[in-house]
């Protein structure tokens, strides 16, 4: 097995004296790149170090970690790890647990990159990997984009094993007597990859028995392709920022326009990996129509005044119980007095949610637009409740009961949102 052409290739060598950190999960893939890496980097003057990210979603997830230390140790690597919380995080964040586990391992690995002074971060997928992922790509519906695969190189992620097939792999593996973990999510079907490759791909192959290669060869050209219609859409996209002129938008060729808003995406953190045609149609309307667009990843698009701005939701933050005295909620000081034997609380906002007042009971949407307040901002507005009924949203309006006693205890509450050049304090 010889990298070396195709790490030269694509520029995934360090330069002479520099350091390459290599993910590790303890697979056959990942165990075969980095024995492979340190074994090469002495003559080629680099040298190697290894990340593992600890998920904690499986309960062989320790028995892991532990072998990648050991591996490290007898390759004499220095290893770094760490724990992430991905249940958490993935309901913090409201994504899929593959998803959230996916940002949190880049994090990581650039985090550790950052501080070790790494140049290059490499990671293992192959060339089966490659050709699953263009399919899935195809069988979801994609564009140009989605067909081109993975790329060998983004930013500092190197992929070096991108054109070496499995059984490539697995000879290195056994001529080098080394041995790996097995994750067992690889052999649940309910995930759409696993059930590509354990049921689908053996009958494709009866078709194409160079499917895998067939299926790269495809996505090296699109790649190339791609990469050329990029540099054009780029050109009626702003030097920085996510806010487009619409008639800089429109007036590019209508091929390219889906382009040019994926580009555009793809400069906020939330990226463009979950957005698919669907989004890109509605973005376009939005163009021409004006309005709001929640998009996935925690995106959001507005269109007004001639211009389409991109930014990320607000997180949706926890609901809180409030106790007698100050409570911290978000950007606010909550101050309350009263209300014993009531159960007061903060939140942000949810669509079924309506504000009885003089004027009758109404939902919060139609208030907030009705108080002007950006569909960027209203996960932050502190919403009141009392025993779970909404009963105040700041800077929009207290109900009717607010006023009368609850629990027979007056209930009084101070708001005051925490600036650092202007204090704005409603209280009710």
């Amino acid at each position: 097995m010889d990298l070396i052409p195709w790490m030269e290739r694509w520029g995934m060598l360090p330069p002479a004296g520099g350091l390459l950190l290599c993910a590790v999960s303890g697979g056959r893939d990942s165990v075969c790149l980095l024995h492979y890496l340190a074994n090469l980097a002495p003559g080629r003057g680099f040298s190697v170090a290894a990340a593992h990210l600890n998920h904690k979603m499986r309960p062989e997830a320790q028995r892991d970690e532990d072998f990648v230390r050991a591996l490290c140790r007898d390759l004499d690597v220095p290893f770094y790890t760490e724990a992430a919380p991905v249940y958490e995080t993935a309901e913090q964040w409201g994504l899929g647990v593959e998803e959230t586990g996916r940002r949190l391992r880049y994090d990581f690995l650039h985090r550790t990159a950052d501080t070790i002074g790494a140049s290059r971060i490499a990671t293992a997928h192959h060339a089966q990997d490659q050709a699953e992922t263009v399919l899935l790509n195809l069988l979801r519906g994609t564009g140009p984009e989605g067909l081109a695969g993975i790329p060998p190189v983004r930013g500092r992620i190197v992929r070096p094993l991108l054109q070496t097939s499995r059984r490539e792999i697995e000879d290195y593996l056994a001529e080098h007597r080394l041995a790996h973990v097995e994750d067992s999510t690889n052999q649940d079907i309910h995930y759409a990859r696993n059930r590509l490759r354990r049921e689908l791909w053996p009958q494709l192959e009866t078709i194409n028995p160079a499917l895998t290669r067939s299926i790269g060869r495809t996505a090296e050209i699109l790649r190339s392709e791609n990469t050329y219609l990029d540099t054009l859409a780029a050109d009626y996209l702003p030097q920085s920022g996510t806010v487009l002129e619409t008639a800089r938008l429109l007036s590019a060729p209508e091929a390219l326009r889906p382009r040019i808003l994926r580009l555009l995406l793809g400069r906020l953190p939330g990226g463009k990996k979950d957005v698919g045609a669907v989004h890109i149609d509605a973005l376009l309307a939005l163009a021409v129509g004006g309005g709001t667009l929640d998009l996935p990843g925690g995106m959001q698009a507005m269109c007004r005044g001639g211009q389409l701005r991109l930014t990320m939701r607000a997180a949706v933050l926890p609901e809180m119980t409030l106790r007698p005295g100050v409570n911290r909620w978000g950007d606010y000081d909550i101050t309350l007095r009263g209300g014993a034997g009531a159960r007061v609380t903060v939140r942000s906002w949810r669509g079924s949610d309506r504000l009885t007042t003089g004027r009758g009971s109404r939902s919060l949407k139609r208030l907030f637009l009705d108080a002007g307040i950006p569909a960027e901002d209203r996960n932050k507005i502190p919403v009141v409740c009392v025993n779970g009924a909404v009963r105040a949203v700041y800077g929009v309006g207290i109900g009717e009961s607010v006023s009368s006693k609850e629990n027979d205890d007056n209930i009084n509450i101070t708001i005051h949102k925490r600036e650092i050049h202007k204090e704005d304090t409603g209280k009710w």
